[in-house]
């Protein structure tokens, strides 16, 4: 263990002088310090005499801190100075009062959705900030984020956040040549219970990786505990490489099922699975529905504030559950008899069509989609299929925005029917419960990843309560899309089901 720093009180670096350790780590120690020029209190990250003898360790040291010195941001630690000091390193920061989310969890156990969505959309914002600045943190953890009281305004969180410790960080190429390699490449630095898959293989990191690091955060502050942890660090580390995260202990229900789909897919193995940026991850969350009564068990009946005089759907009575493959087993036997009257209908003696039977392509819904082209590409992905499941007990719902414009961050969001095969479509009819409501449909061949590949709209519908039905005109394709422009008065909009009608 290194001898300790100067006493308190005695000067520690430059002309800035002790007043207390703050933390101890493998690199360094920060002290509590006061600039006697200026006449504030700074915190004074110094190298570690045994690691300051290294003069390229020093001189990565130096220019990690004036890197770090270009991010001017609210939510992330400013750096003052940076220098040497005789045989010390040392870097000059901002003093922040508080304490670390790692106190705070330690200390709670878990924190609510609300305030774990805050927080980590703050990080968020920072993050990219500095990735906009071609920095990469490569250490986003708990203790690297500082909670400070902010002073009491009323539109404002009693909390602020602060992003800490840019020490290891990786300025990206693009960014500046010449100090394009401030950690040697394949290098696994950071900490073993928030490093991404790539970052433990070695991997050349960029802003996916960090996006990952706050994905652990997250679901940290919602469990009380990181999604791996094993008795070694390298075993820790290999757990993020070969093993999918667990999935949320929702038991009470009280994280929103929106909630535990965004922190999953922050935690993809691969980064071009993940959200692409930390200004996406942000928004994501931002636009996560945390009002109650929330998605955090799937609603088995859609219960529905019902027009003036129509009575409330009623709960059906519960009843024991058929073994699964004799539900499949009636299911089967139910289409093969529905196949067998339509063709006694449809055709004569001989098998032959029977007079007056038409030539028009019939088609199935066989699969939905949520579309969220100017998004993350999709919405409430997972209940996306109870919008054609037959059951209009059950429904597919968007986010909860703040505004019916989605908050200003898209032009709309989707579902997408995939038929069997090519049809004439008449109609599609959708059933909801949502107030205030517009969409357009379209019509194609196969999917477009963009709403302008799927060409102009077959028709639209404003300011809808409730019910709907779009005339198609018998419009022939595989794929149709139902375009949702306006969510409601509610700021989210419910598909029950939607059904395709042929001309």
């Amino acid at each position: 263990m290194p001898e300790p720093l100067p006493l308190i009180d005695r000067v520690l670096v430059g002309r800035y002088r002790a007043t207390r350790l703050i933390a101890r780590g493998g690199m360094a120690e920060v002290w509590e310090a006061y600039d006697d020029v200026l006449a504030r209190p700074v915190a004074v990250k110094v190298l570690l005499p045994h690691l300051a003898v290294d003069d390229a360790f020093v001189a990565r040291f130096r220019l990690e801190a004036q890197a770090a010195a270009r991010l001017g941001h609210p939510g992330i630690v400013a750096t003052y100075d940076t220098g040497t000091d005789g045989d010390l390193a040392f870097i000059v920061m901002e003093l922040v009062p508080g304490h670390t989310l790692r106190d705070a969890v330690e200390k709670a156990g878990t924190l609510p959705p609300s305030m774990a969505v805050s927080i980590a959309a703050e990080v968020a914002d920072a993050l990219d900030h500095a990735h906009r600045e071609g920095l990469v943190h490569r250490d986003v953890k708990p203790a690297n984020i500082l909670l400070v009281r902010r002073e009491v305004e009323d539109t404002a969180p009693l909390l602020r956040v602060k992003v800490a410790d840019f020490g290891i960080a990786k300025l990206q190429p693009s960014a500046n040549a010449t100090v394009a390699s401030l950690t040697q490449t394949g290098a696994v630095v950071g900490t073993a219970r928030y490093l991404s898959p790539e970052q433990v293989k070695g991997d050349p990191p960029d802003a996916r990786s960090d996006v990952y690091g706050l994905g652990v955060v997250l679901y940290e502050m919602l469990c009380g505990k990181p999604p791996f942890s094993a008795e070694t660090e390298l075993a820790t580390a290999l757990l993020h490489v070969r093993e999918p995260p667990p999935t949320l202990q929702r038991g009470t229900g009280e994280i929103p099922a929106p909630l535990e789909a965004v922190v999953m897919k922050a935690l993809a193995k691969e980064p071009h699975d993940r959200y692409p940026s930390a200004a996406a991850l942000r928004d994501a969350l931002l636009a996560v529905d945390l009002a109650p009564p929330d998605d955090a068990v799937p609603q088995v009946v859609r219960e529905t504030t019902p027009a003036s005089g129509t009575p409330a759907l009623a709960r059906p009575p519960a009843r024991r559950l058929l073994p699964l493959a004799v539900v499949a087993a009636v299911a089967v036997a139910a289409v093969l008899l529905v196949a067998v009257l339509a063709d006694r209908d449809s055709s004569g003696p001989n098998g032959k069509a029977a007079a007056g039977a038409t030539d028009a392509t019939k088609a199935s819904v066989i699969a939905v989609h949520s579309f969220d082209p100017a998004g993350d590409g999709e919405e409430n992905e997972p209940r996306a299929a109870l919008a054609a499941d037959g059951n209009p007990a059950t429904s597919w719902n968007s986010d909860r925005y703040k505004t019916r414009a989605f908050g200003g961050l898209k032009p709309g969001i989707g579902l997408v029917l995939e038929l069997d095969q090519a049809a004439d479509v008449a109609a599609i009819t959708v059933t909801s419960a949502t107030s205030g409501w517009s969409a357009s449909v379209y019509v194609a061949d196969q999917p477009a990843g963009d709403l302008a590949g799927w060409g102009e709209p077959v028709a639209q519908k404003s300011d809808i309560t409730g019910d709907a039905e779009f005339d198609l005109g018998g419009r022939r394709g595989a794929t149709v899309l139902l375009w949702i422009t306006d969510p409601g008065t509610a700021n989210r909009v419910e598909v029950a089901e939607v059904a395709v009608r042929h001309s």
